[in-house]
């Protein structure tokens, strides 16, 4: 009799290894459907005309409410002046440093309380999308109950440039929020340790690529 496949193995098969997705400024303002009413992107660009140009993308796309998680660019009063989208400012640094779990806890309990209503669609934005926003939504995929490498495979699925480094943090933050034991905490954290290595991203690149379209 077969054994029952490993869920490792299953997502690393099914994602294979691109590094260094091609194009990666074209994600960059892209519309990331995680599940029907959670999405991701980068932030609301600084040029008015082409920030406008995203919030009306959003409002078509049925976003109501928006968490922003980067620390360097806080565009509440546009997004309240241009749209109908309920903005939430919860910025952080993306200084590659541990997360700290308050930040989890106010993100997600945010987005839960958002998402307590059918008909909302939240989106989760860092500035390019690569690390703080995914991380962010990866908690609330956590905090809705999603099995954690699943969370990360589905995140990297909609959002090839996701590079998610703040989900050990994240992982840590969870399995003691939900009681775990050190025991626990640390396979937790080996596993989407192993995740990451079986599915790098070359996260210079990245930033390199969007970064020299950042005045858009």
């Amino acid at each position: 009799m077969s054994s029952k496949p490993n869920v490792r193995s299953i997502l690393q098969s099914s994602l294979g290894h691109q590094n260094r997705p091609a194009n990666p400024e074209q994600w960059w303002h892209a519309i990331c459907k995680v599940t029907p009413n959670l999405c991701m992107s980068g932030g609301i660009s600084n040029n008015n005309a082409t920030a406008r140009k995203q919030l009306g993308e959003w409002e078509s796309a049925g976003v109501t409410h928006y968490i922003a998680v980067h620390e360097e660019c806080n565009r509440g009063h546009f997004v309240a002046t241009n749209s109908t989208i309920e903005y939430i400012y919860l910025g952080v640094d993306d200084d590659g440093g541990k997360r700290d779990p308050k930040w989890f806890d106010e993100v997600t309990s945010t987005a839960l309380k958002i998402m307590e209503d059918p008909n909302a669609v939240l989106m989760i934005t860092c500035w390019m999308g690569v690390n703080r926003g995914p991380s962010a939504t990866y908690a609330v995929l956590l905090a809705l109950g999603w099995e954690p490498l699943r969370a990360l495979h589905e995140i990297r699925t909609v959002r090839p440039i996701a590079c998610t480094i703040y989900s050990v943090d994240a992982i840590k933050w969870w399995v003691k929020r939900t009681g775990g034991d050190s025991l626990k905490v640390r396979e937790a954290c080996a596993d989407v340790e192993q995740w990451h290595r079986e599915n790098p991203l070359d996260m210079n690149y990245l930033i390199r690529a969007i970064g020299s379209r950042t005045g858009a």
